[in-house]
C-alpha cells in the first residue's frame, strides 16, 4: 500500500483562512460588547454630567439671589445708621447695583417726627415704573429720592413687620401695578419686649423684570462657566412655565432638576412665610443629545464603524495619556521645586533673623553701632520674608476659583503713588535716582485696589533687586482717553533676549541668579493686569535696563 505524502500535508490556506474567520467573528463579539458596554458607561457618564451641572447651577444661583442681602443689608447697622446720613450709603448701594442686577432700588427709613423719613436709592440705568419725578441732576449710577410719596404703603408694610424683634423680614407689594419683593434689615434700640424700631434699610426686586431679563443672562453667564453649549437648560417658573432656557430644545431624553424658592434672600436669616419657602420653580438641566449618541442604532457595519472609532479613540487616548502622564510629572517636578525653593528662600531670612536675635538678646556684640547693624539686618529680612508670604499667598487666592476680585472705581494715579512711597525709605537707602510722573487729575479704573497696589510693589522691588550699579528708576502714569498706561523704567543689569520671553512664567526664575526670590512677582503682575483687562509687555537690553508697559481700560 502506498501513502500519498501530498495529502497528509496540512492545507495552510485551509487553516489561515479558519484563523481568519474566528478572529473575525471574536473581533466582531469583543467589539460588540464593548460597544454595549461604551454605551452604558456613557449614558452612566451623562447622567453624571447632568447631576453635576444642575447642582452647579442650584448652587450658583442661591448664592447670587442672596448677595446683595449679604453683600449690602448685613454691613447696615443700627450705628452706622445714626452716625451718617441715610443719603452718604449711596456708594454702598452703587456697588450692589453693579454685581447684583436684580437690584432694582434700596431704601432707608428712620425714625422721627410722625411718620420718619424714608430715604430711596434707585438705579439711573433702570429706573422703576413707580419714579416719575425726573432725573435731572442725579449723579450716575444712583437716583436719590426723598419721602417719595409711591413708597409709603412700603414703609407701612415694613413697620407692621417689626413685630416679635425680626431682624430680616421679606414681603411682597404691589407698586403702580407691578409686583415687587422687598428684603429689609430691620434695626432696635433695646432688646426683647422694650426694644423700640428705629430705622430699616432694604431693596426692591421688579419681580416682573426678574421673569423677562435676570434668569436669561444669568443662564448665558453659566454657560460660559459650563463651557459646553451641548446641554440644554431652562429654569421654569411655579406655574410651569420656562421664563429663560439656553442650549439646544429639551428632548425626549434624561432631564435633571433642582427646585428652589424665588427669595432673594438666605432663608436663614429671614422670616418668611411656608408659602414663599416652598420651593416651586425649577432648574432644569437635560443630556439628551449625549445620551443618544449613547444608544446609537447596532448592525454590523456600525459595530464596524464603532470599531474603527474604539480603535482610533484608543490611539488618541493613550496619546492623550501620555501627554498628561509628561504633564503631570513635569508639573510636579516644578511644584516640588517651587515647595524647596519657597521653603529655602523662608530659612535664609528666618536663620538670619534668628541669629542677630540672639546675637543682640545675649549682647554678644563687640560695639553700640553693632547693634544697629543687627538691627538693620533683622528689618532688611523680616521686609523679604513679608514679601515672599505676601507672593505666595496672592498667588493662591489670584488662582482659586472661588476667590473674587473687589473691583471699584479707583485714581490709577493714587494706586502707583501709594506703592512709590512704600519703597521710598529703600530707594533712599540705595541711593536710588527716582523719577515720578503722575497726571494732576484722576485717571480712573475699575480696579482691585489691594491687588493693583501688589503688582507695582512688586515691579519696584525687582527694580531694586536688580539695579545692579544703574540706580536709576523712573515711572510714568498716563491716559488717552480710553486706556490709562503705566511705564516704569530702570537701568538696572537687564535679561537676555532668550529668557525675556519667560519672565512672565510661574515659578520661572533666571539661571544662575544671585538674587533670592520664588518666580511668582511677575507670574503675579500678568495674572492680576489680565484679570483686570489689561496688557503688561516687557522690552530690556542686557546691560542697559528694562523696560514694563501696562495698560489698563478707563472706567
Amino acid at each position: 500500500m502506498r501513502l500519498d505524502l501530498k495529502r497528509l500535508q496540512p492545507d495552510w490556506a485551509l487553516i489561515l483562512a479558519a484563523g481568519l474567520a474566528i478572529a473575525t467573528g471574536l473581533t466582531f463579539w469583543l467589539g460588540l460588547r464593548a460597544t454595549r458596554a461604551w454605551q452604558r458607561s456613557t449614558v452612566q457618564a451623562a447622567e453624571t454630567r447632568g447631576n453635576e451641572v444642575v447642582t452647579l447651577l442650584a448652587v450658583a444661583l442661591e448664592r447670587d439671589m442672596k448677595g446683595g442681602q449679604m453683600s449690602v443689608l448685613l454691613k447696615v447697622n443700627e450705628q452706622e445708621l445714626l452716625e451718617i446720613a441715610p443719603y452718604e450709603l449711596a456708594d454702598s448701594f452703587a456697588r450692589g447695583f453693579a454685581r447684583f442686577p436684580y437690584l432694582e432700588s434700596f431704601y432707608v427709613w428712620t425714625a422721627g417726627g410722625a411718620e420718619g423719613t424714608t430715604y430711596v436709592f434707585n438705579r439711573a440705568d433702570r429706573r422703576p415704573p413707580w419714579d416719575d419725578e425726573g432725573i435731572a441732576g442725579d449723579p450716575f449710577p444712583v437716583v436719590f429720592r426723598k419721602n417719595p410719596t409711591a413708597l409709603r404703603s412700603l414703609v407701612l408694610l415694613t413697620q407692621a413687620q417689626a413685630a416679635g424683634g425680626r431682624r430680616f423680614v421679606l414681603f411682597e407689594t404691589s407698586l403702580d401695578g407691578v409686583r415687587y419683593q422687598a428684603v429689609t434689615h430691620l434695626m432696635y434700640d433695646g432688646t426683647g419686649a422694650d426694644a423700640r424700631l428705629i430705622g430699616a434699610a432694604g431693596f426692591m426686586v421688579n419681580l416682573e423684570w426678574v421673569q423677562e431679563q435676570y434668569f436669561s443672562d444669568f443662564l448665558l453667564q453659566m454657560q460660559g462657566v459650563i463651557g459646553d453649549p451641548s446641554l440644554s437648560i431652562d429654569i421654569v417658573n411655579g406655574d410651569g412655565r420656562a421664563v429663560a432656557s439656553i442650549g439646544p430644545p429639551m428632548s425626549g431624553g434624561p432631564v435633571h432638576e433642582r427646585s428652589f424658592a424665588l427669595v432673594f434672600a438666605d432663608q436663614a436669616l429671614s422670616d418668611l412665610p411656608q408659602r414663599q419657602r416652598d420651593a416651586n420653580w425649577t432648574a432644569r438641566v437635560g443630556v439628551a443629545n449625549e445620551a443618544t449618541l449613547a444608544a446609537a442604532g447596532s448592525g454590523a457595519a456600525q459595530t464596524l464603524v464603532l470599531l474603527g472609532l474604539g480603535a482610533l479613540a484608543t490611539i488618541v487616548g493613550l496619546a492623550i495619556t501620555v501627554r498628561a502622564a509628561r504633564r503631570a510629572a513635569a508639573l510636579a517636578e516644578v511644584q516640588s521645586e517651587f515647595v524647596s525653593a519657597v521653603s529655602h528662600e523662608m530659612k535664609t531670612p528666618l536663620s538670619l533673623i534668628t541669629l542677630a536675635s540672639d546675637t543682640l538678646a545675649n549682647k554678644r556684640y563687640s560695639s553700640p553701632a553693632a547693634i544697629g547693624e543687627y538691627g538693620q539686618m533683622i528689618t532688611v529680612e523680616a521686609r523679604h520674608l513679608a514679601r515672599l508670604i505676601d507672593n505666595v499667598l496672592c498667588y493662591a487666592r489670584i488662582n482659586d476659583p472661588a476667590s473674587e476680585y473687589d473691583f471699584e472705581n479707583v485714581d490709577l494715579g493714587e494706586i502707583v503713588q501709594e506703592s512709590v512711597d512704600r519703597f521710598r525709605p529703600q530707594l533712599r537707602a540705595h541711593e536710588f535716582d527716582l523719577q515720578v510722573n503722575v497726571p494732576g487729575e484722576p485717571v480712573t479704573i475699575r480696579a482691585d485696589h489691594v491687588r493693583l497696589v501688589q503688582v507695582f510693589d512688586n515691579l519696584i522691588d525687582n527694580a531694586i533687586k536688580y539695579a545692579s550699579s544703574g540706580k536709576w528708576l523712573g515711572v510714568a502714569v498716563s491716559h488717552d482717553g480710553r486706556w490709562a498706561t503705566v511705564e516704569l523704567t530702570d537701568h538696572g543689569e537687564g535679561i537676555p533676549p532668550p529668557e525675556l520671553s519667560r519672565v512672565f512664567e510661574r515659578f520661572y526664575r533666571r539661571k544662575g541668579t544671585r538674587h533670592r526670590g520664588a518666580g511668582l512677582g511677575l507670574a503675579i503682575v500678568r495674572q492680576v493686569i489680565e484679570d483686570h483687562s489689561g496688557t503688561v509687555k516687557m522690552s530690556s537690553t542686557t546691560g542697559t535696563g528694562s523696560r514694563v508697559e501696562i495698560t489698563l481700560p478707563i472706567a
